[in-house]
């Protein structure tokens, strides 16, 4: 049957590394495919001779048993049970064997075929649709086969180098099979290093064409790489869910399988990027909203501002993130990602915690901001490294989608020469002239009671631990968006983005019967005056107000305190 005929061996390439190498049956007179000139009776019987002659070549070579080949095979000879049976007795002992279907157009038995592959596959034999665009009518039927490839055939790719329109159709047909489908895909006919750059564009394929190597002859083929793991795409895309949805939608025939189709977009889009009114009264309104909405959407996608804003999120030099409600990462920047190592959008906020537990502090300060009257707040954030300590401010910003809330969080490295001291591990004065002072809303001025005779007692080191102990305790009072300012001496700032006067005033009273009680129980007299003022527009005015009414309510407790001082 295979009398005046030889084979050559084409090698596929996946990553620089040769996969696979395809078996191409040729006859003495010509070198092109040998039944594609030749009318074959019975493909079935055909196409098993050539796999067994196949696999007996590969046999006689040295590290037979690491070499991959890929056979083509007519589809229709799946159908066939002795050509079945007989593979399924091939393969219990060979393995390393793609088969690639070609002749799409002899059947339309998809049933059938699909329980034939799922045989083979039992076997560990991986299978390849051919000739993908070479025309065959039913190839778009073959392409939900479960197969593990699907080949783009040379006439599809042949072009793509002379013409923006010959490209953008392969790059529609990539997006077709790789992200829709979820399949591998193959592409034969690459000859020029212009082909092979415009489709390493497209993403991860295999590829194989003259441009990496003609056709060997069996002696010259060698191992091949049989380690390499080509995942199965996932087309998990809420882009491909959702056009799916939204078909479904347009394709529901009256108004209950409509509503229930929106009903199914809904769950779809948990964050409604789409705008869905709960109002489903008048489904043809919806629908037709639905529809203007998403087609919006896919416009502006490729618009340049869209373009623009997600270049500038994603290499900014902050760390952006964006969360949910919930604490879930729904967006985090390149410079997120690489600072911890891990792109949290892929993580529950468990399994976010369990391997970050400070990442906690984060998700109290988001809820913080939720429950508030405030749209934004700034805090000040230290972070323990093998180098050092490195000081980061961070911008919360609260906003509302469709009834939705969401924390972007944009945090920056501190780099205006902000220092902090080293005694109480507050910021030092020269904070107060920085940019980020200015975020706060309220200051309060506090001066030390009692501080002086302390020191002047129990000497100089007992006074440190005092002031190391104060600052350690206010900061555990304080929120983590608050900022603490060790100003001179036994002087010290805080800084609030609360607007209210009244409740920071309740919340430093409170602070201060604190501190009064735990330094008691040491044995120390220590209480602290203080002055709250609003900081408005100018951050020295309102030092030299808070300083005034500290001074004030000093005098006026000077009569309490003088047992203390």
């Amino acid at each position: 049957m295979l009398f005046n005929c030889y084979f050559q061996f084409q090698p596929r390439y996946f990553n620089g590394e040769i996969s696979c190498y395809e078996a191409l049956l040729r006859t003495n007179e010509s070198d092109t495919e040998y039944y594609v000139e030749n009318n074959i009776d019975d493909h079935a019987k055909f196409d098993l001779s050539i796999i067994e002659y196949v696999i007996k070549q590969r046999s006689k070579l040295i590290h037979s048993e690491k070499i991959k080949l890929a056979i083509n095979i007519s589809i229709s000879s799946l159908l066939d049970e002795q050509f079945l049976k007989a593979c399924l007795s091939i393969f219990e002992y060979e393995g390393n064997i793609i088969l690639e279907l070609t002749r799409h157009d002899v059947t339309n038995n998809v049933e059938g075929i699909q329980a034939s592959i799922k045989q083979l596959k039992s076997k560990g034999v991986q299978l390849a649709l051919d000739d993908y665009g070479k025309g065959y009518a039913n190839s778009e039927l073959f392409l939900h086969l479960d197969v593990d490839y699907i080949k783009l055939d040379r006439k599809i790719i042949k072009n793509i180098d002379q013409s923006y329109i010959a490209y953008s159709l392969v790059k529609t047909t990539y997006e077709k099979i790789a992200k829709v489908l979820g399949k591998n895909i193959i592409v034969e006919g690459v000859e020029t290093f212009e082909q092979l750059n415009l489709l390493k564009q497209f993403g991860c394929m295999t590829y194989q064409g003259f441009y990496f190597s003609k056709p060997l002859n069996i002696e010259q083929i060698k191992p091949t790489n049989n380690t390499i793991t080509i995942k199965k795409k996932e087309s998990s895309s809420l882009c491909n869910f959702l056009d799916q949805a939204i078909y479904e939608m347009n394709r529901a025939p009256n108004p209950k399988a409509i509503k229930k189709a929106i009903k199914n977009i809904i769950k779809i889009d948990r964050y409604n990027i789409i705008g869905i009114s709960p109002n489903l009264f008048d489904v043809y309104s919806e629908q037709r909203r639905i529809n203007k909405n998403y087609n919006e959407l896919l416009e502006r996608k490729t618009s340049s501002h869209f373009l623009l804003v997600s270049s500038l999120m994603s290499t900014c030099n902050a760390l952006v993130i964006i969360r949910d409600c919930d604490g879930n990462a729904i967006y985090n920047n390149e410079n997120h990602i690489n600072y911890l190592g891990v792109d949290l959008v892929d993580y529950t906020v468990e399994q976010t915690l369990e391997r970050f537990p400070d990442y906690r502090t984060c998700l109290d300060l988001d809820k913080e901001l939720l429950n508030s009257d405030t749209c934004f707040v700034v805090s000040n954030e230290t972070v323990d490294t093998d180098s050092g300590k490195q000081y980061f401010h961070t911008y919360r910003q609260k906003i509302i989608h469709f009834n939705q809330a969401f924390v972007i969080c944009s945090v920056y490295e501190q780099n205006d020469n902000i220092t902090v001291d080293n005694l109480t591990g507050c910021f030092q004065k020269s904070y107060l002239e920085s940019t980020y002072a200015r975020a706060y809303q309220t200051l309060v001025f506090m001066d030390l009671d009692g501080f002086k005779l302390i020191n002047d007692l129990h000497g100089h080191n007992q006074g440190d631990e005092v002031l190391r102990d104060f600052a350690k305790n206010i900061k555990a009072m304080l929120r983590d968006s608050d900022a603490m300012v060790r100003f001179g001496g036994d002087e010290f700032v805080v800084l609030l983005d609360s607007v209210s006067i009244r409740g920071v005033k309740q919340r430093i009273e409170t602070i201060r019967a604190n501190i009064e009680a735990y330094f008691w129980a040491q044995g120390l007299n220590l209480s602290f005056s203080y002055g709250i003022v609003s900081i408005e527009d100018n951050i020295t005015a309102a030092l030299d107000k808070a300083d005034q009414e500290m001074y004030k309510q000093k005098n006026g407790r000077k009569n309490q305190l003088q047992e203390i001082i």
